[in-house]
């Protein structure tokens, strides 16, 4: 099976969060007039670590959207099977009209990145912009980053890519289907 993933390059990404706006803007996730902070449902979000002593501090920044695992477990935890890993792109999608909206799916997560929508009663999170990109496009978030932090492709054209260009893939950061690299 192909996979088609995401590559997250932490020596270009400053963790502006640009792509967590796109990301809102293009998927409605944000009722501008209702949202309350820390209520706004996010697909992705960015994660940073800071290393250092005043005045020599740096600071990696990383993007953290559904890592499209392997062997998901927030498939397995689905009692209404609304939850699948397409076979043909291995991204793993969540069909809101079968959602019971037990939020199994939500707890059996690790990474933390399914959303709920209270009043629809259904669990939704990032699938890569599966229509967009079956349309010839790219994910949103690639479009967007400043920084061209983040590529989109199959796995192993982007790890050979990864590889081209000398840099170090994150074994421990690379898990599941997202590449994370560094120079």
């Amino acid at each position: 099976m192909k996979q088609l993933s995401l590559m997250i390059d932490l020596s270009r990404c400053i963790g502006c969060k640009t792509c967590i706006v796109a990301c809102r803007n293009f998927h409605g996730l944000v009722d501008y007039e209702a949202a309350l902070p820390n209520e706004i449902p996010f697909y992705l979000r960015v994660e940073s670590k800071r290393e250092g002593v005043y005045p020599e501090i740096s600071v990696n920044s990383w993007v953290v959207p559904c890592q499209h695992c392997k062997n998901a477990l927030c498939v397995k935890a689905c009692k209404s099977d609304a939850i699948t890993k397409d076979p043909d792109t291995g991204i793993v999608r969540i069909n809101k009209e079968k959602c019971s909206g037990e939020k199994d799916c939500i707890e059996a997560c690790p990474y933390g990145v399914i959303q709920f929508n209270k009043q629809e009663n259904y669990a939704h999170k990032c699938d890569l912009c599966f229509d967009l990109i079956h349309a010839g496009g790219t994910p949103v978030c690639v479009e967007t980053c400043m920084t061209d932090a983040i590529s989109f492709g199959e796995k192993q054209t982007l790890r050979q890519q990864a590889k081209d260009e000398g840099k170090e893939i994150l074994k421990k950061m690379s898990a599941q289907s997202i590449l994370y690299v560094h120079n």
